[in-house]
């Protein structure tokens, strides 16, 4: 009998196979059951119940699961991914250290390159400069037989020079006005060179209307009344009270000691820096606003007012340097 059924589109057959293959307790198994009992088919129940079960038994390809397209590579894809899952991520480790390393060296090169405002080393390199010795005189000068052939004169206030020094002649003043005249070194300085210049000066009646000045200028063009250029250091001393000028501005004034009529200036340079002392002891330092140009150096007298008043005198100018 089993030679005559066909197992495969016998619909009657199929329940039974479902049900053997799920079991007894199962829904196909209940369905199937309940068909044999309702079924009024003269057929031997028993009979298909056997037929059914000697055909799966036999192995007979009915209602097989066959793997489909693709699913060998995707079971092993799924196998290797599993297990490199459970690996050490190598790759994904160096790739971290790779992008940490980037990040470090472009922090690096923003840090150096990046514009920042400069540390500002000014206080240590004055005294440095303050400290410097100046053993070499690159020139002496003291008036007693005239104005050496290193300096030329400036201004319209006329000069005098005796064995006591330098010191302004008579001339007359405009109303509210003033004038000026001095002698300004030929040769320039340059900025590179450390230099003290050093004036010695003798006042023995100090007056408000006759102001003795010590001066470094990076131009060498002087007005032609009053003796002055655009750009100056300027040590002076009006009355008892002496300054220091810095590009047309007062930057320190302090009084002088009277108890003796002679002083000691000396002007400090080197580079944009500066140091103005007197007597030894330091009235000014920092950035001379000079720039990077030749230096002229210099000494003059401003007078104002109508009636000449006042009794100083510059009795020598040295000029020194720490270069050999």
């Amino acid at each position: 009998m089993a030679s005559q059924l066909d197992i495969e589109r016998d619909p009657f057959l199929t329940l039974l196979t479902d049900a053997l293959r799920a079991g007894p307790g199962s829904p196909q198994w209940h369905d199937a059951v309940a068909q044999l009992k309702t079924a009024n088919e003269n057929v031997d129940e028993y009979r298909l119940l056997i037929e059914a079960r000697e055909a799966l038994e036999s192995g007979k390809d009915f209602r097989s699961v066959r793997a489909g397209p693709g699913f060998t590579r995707k079971l092993m894809g799924g196998i290797e991914e599993q297990a490199s899952q459970k690996r050490f991520p190598l790759g994904s480790v160096i790739a971290i250290l790779s992008g940490v390393t980037v990040i470090v060296v472009i922090g690096v090169a923003a840090y150096l390159f990046y514009p920042r405002t400069p540390a500002d080393d000014t206080p240590k390199a004055i005294d440095e400069l303050a400290s410097t010795y100046f053993p070499k005189e690159l020139s002496s000068s003291t008036f007693d037989a005239g104005i050496g052939a290193m300096w030329r004169t400036i201004g319209s206030l006329p000069l005098e020079t005796s064995p006591d020094g330098l010191e302004p002649g008579n001339a007359v003043v405009p109303v509210d006005d003033y004038i000026g005249g001095g002698i300004v070194a030929n040769d320039p300085i340059q900025p590179s060179l450390s230099v003290a210049i050093q004036t010695a000066l003798r006042i023995d009646h100090p007056s408000s209307a006759l102001i003795p000045q010590v001066f470094v200028s990076n131009n060498p063009d002087f007005s032609a009344d009053r003796a002055t250029s655009s750009q100056e250091l300027v040590w002076e001393i009006q009355g008892d009270v002496q300054k220091v000028v810095v590009a047309g501005q007062v930057t320190r004034q302090a009084s002088i000691n009277g108890k003796s009529p002679t002083h000691t200036v000396r002007l400090i340079l080197k580079g944009d820096l500066a140091i103005v002392e007197c007597d030894g002891h330091q009235l000014w330092s920092g950035h001379s606003k000079l720039d990077d140009k030749p230096r002229y150096i210099g000494v003059r007298f401003i007078r104002t007012g109508a009636k000449p008043t006042g009794d100083v005198r510059i009795q020598s100018v040295r000029v020194l340097t720490s270069n050999g």
